[in-house]
């Protein structure tokens, strides 16, 4: 006898909706007792039921005979999963490849008593307070901590560490274009400690981005973001303290290289002239010298006399007199002023003040306070001090300063007024001389390029070093950044490489020329990143065994001219990421 058995390999799992369908009992006991009362009919649904049973072994075969003759074939189509629904079930920060290794971290070890500063080799540099671990009861640790730094610069490095972009602020969507990015965390003994509450790790991060060439001494702005791992999200911390600390370079691969310096040397050259002939004119008429308010004493804070005008003492200027004349009106104006040690000064031996110093250096550090440096052939002593008057001195020299400070105010506000409309033209036609320089570069762009206008933000991008500083007041991932609106439109497109493989259910990766992210998408969503008509960005996907399917600028363009193109057709990539520089070559624009 034939049994006809039928063997179901991998179901498909129901859905929570199909089990949610399928639990009402009442109305299945009732389609039960009616099957038992017209055997007639239960007799017809089995009939069905063979039916369909013997068309699905016939679907079976046509299938198992494409499989043989190499056709191409898909899975069942997939329900429609929202972007948000979609990543919501993904490793929230994963390497993508992992046959690469994500960016590697260097290591260092501090005793934590005493903290340590560590040196790292691209010039960053990280600080690190005395008692600054603790365990998980929040008991501070004892002994040497070995702390863990990387760091991550490019889309690259951000897409081979895994480390979502995006962030959301105020119900908008945004991405972060970042500055450079760190990554910390410290162990003792292979075990993880914390950032004691209240410490900061102080970092100064060097790195470069690009920036439009044009505006050569406009410092980028910039802020400092936390990757909160307990919410999956980036939180907003503090005002990137950003430094220039090198003039703009071109890059030596960039097509525009030699247009690009000479646009840049002439720039530079107008800033120079701009510059000198504003020093010029502040020097034509006589400067001012704001005058000093008088500081009272304070007590219990040592005192000593020191006179600048005596001619005993040698006093070094560091400031091209200015100091001198500023000590000099200062002893000139208030009787019987004294010197007074700060309690922010260095430490220093009392008998110090029994010594006959033959010399002073003194710098001003604020409106207050000086920098003092006592000089003798065998020593010197460096202080912090500040000009005070104490009793009915003190009131008499603060009657005096408001005084005088109100003539100072009307004397530099009639300078002012002399300066400002030959101030106002040096800086018009220094404006006048920067539009017409990029007036004739971009006349050169345009007759070298064969479509004008396009590409238009390359044109002036040029790469700046930078020193991003801010506070660390948790191990993680800490991100110098900007947020850039995330505009979208709805997903209307497949996802195929040339050989007929489809990518209807992957995360795919965007990266636009200019800007330092990468937009993720999920490509069976419902939303794919808006991208202009004159956009230079790349689009590619992972596939399981770690190659790389991508789709070049050229392409990414004809998503737009071709309104009607349904499928994309990436460039699969057969041989398998192994190391970095392959995936950086792969994604090279």
């Amino acid at each position: 006898m034939r049994k006809n058995y039928e063997f179901k390999k991998n179901p498909k799992l129901p859905s929570k909706e199909e089990i949610g369908r399928h639990k009402d009992f009442d109305a299945l006991l009732q389609r039960f007792r009616a099957g038992a009362q017209n055997p007639g009919r239960r007799a017809a649904r089995m009939r069905r039921l063979r039916t369909v049973y013997i068309s699905s072994a016939v679907a079976a075969a046509i299938t198992l005979a494409l499989i043989l003759l190499g056709g191409v074939f898909t899975a069942p189509e997939a329900e429609l999963l929202s972007s948000e629904d979609y990543f919501r079930q993904q490793d929230f920060m994963v390497p993508p490849i992992k046959s690469v290794a994500a960016p590697q971290f260097a290591n260092f070890r501090v005793r934590n008593n005493e903290g340590g500063v560590y040196e790292y080799p691209s010039g960053s540099r990280l600080v690190v307070p005395a008692a600054a671990f603790a365990n998980d009861y929040g008991q501070l640790i004892e002994g040497e901590v070995d702390v863990y730094y990387r760091e991550m610069h490019d889309y690259v490095d951000f897409f081979m560490a895994g480390i979502p972009m995006r962030y959301d602020s105020a119900s908008q969507r945004y991405l972060l274009e970042s500055a450079g990015m760190i990554e910390l965390y410290a162990e003792q003994d292979g075990e993880r400690v914390q950032l004691v509450n209240g410490k900061t790790i102080e970092v100064e991060l060097v790195s470069e981005i690009l920036v439009p060439g044009i505006n050569l001494n406009a410092p980028p702005s910039y802020n400092v973001y936390y990757l909160d791992t307990l919410i999956n999200e980036w939180r907003y911390q503090a005002v990137d303290q950003i430094q220039l600390i090198e003039d703009s370079r071109v890059d030596a691969e960039d097509p525009l290289r030699e247009e690009k310096e000479l646009l840049l040397e002439e720039l530079e050259a107008i800033e120079q002239r701009k510059a000198a002939a504003i020093a010029e004119l502040e020097q034509s008429l006589p400067s001012l010298i704001k005058p000093l308010r008088p500081q009272v004493k304070e007590e219990g804070l040592p005192t000593f006399e020191l006179d600048f005008l005596d001619g005993q003492m040698e006093i070094e200027d560091t400031e091209n007199g200015r100091v001198r004349e500023e000590l000099s009106q200062l002893q000139q104006t208030y009787e019987n002023v004294i010197w007074q040690v700060s309690a922010n000064s260095p430490a220093y031996d009392e008998r110090a003040f029994g010594v006959a110093w033959e010399a002073a250096r003194i710098r001003p550090l604020n409106n207050r306070d000086y920098e003092l440096t006592l000089i003798h052939p065998k020593a010197e002593l460096t202080l912090i001090v500040r000009p005070v008057l104490f009793g009915e001195d003190y009131q008499r020299a603060l009657d005096r300063y408001s005084a005088e400070l109100q003539e100072y105010r009307q004397a530099a506000e009639a300078r002012e007024e002399q300066l400002r409309e030959a101030r106002a033209d040096i800086l018009a036609q220094a404006r006048e001389r920067r539009t017409a320089a990029v007036a004739a570069y971009d006349a050169k762009m345009d007759a070298m390029s064969s479509t004008p206008g396009t590409d238009e933000d390359e044109r002036y991008l040029v790469r700046r070093r930078i020193i991003n500083r801010f506070k660390a007041d948790q191990l993680g991932v800490w991100n110098c950044a900007r947020t850039i609106p995330l505009n979208e439109s709805p997903m209307a497109l497949n996802f195929k490489d040339q050989f007929g493989n489809d990518y209807s259910s992957h995360t795919a990766y965007l990266v636009d020329y200019g800007k330092n992210t990468v937009y993720r998408f999920y490509t069976g969503g419902d939303r794919i990143p808006a991208i202009e008509a004159d956009s230079k960005a790349l689009i590619w996907v992972v596939t399981k065994s770690g190659q790389i399917a991508i789709l070049r600028p050229e392409e990414v363009r004809r998503i737009n001219q071709d309104k009607d193109k349904r499928t994309l057709r990436l460039q699969l990539l057969q041989e398998p990421m192994r190391e970095e520089a392959q995936v950086r070559k792969a994604l090279e624009f």
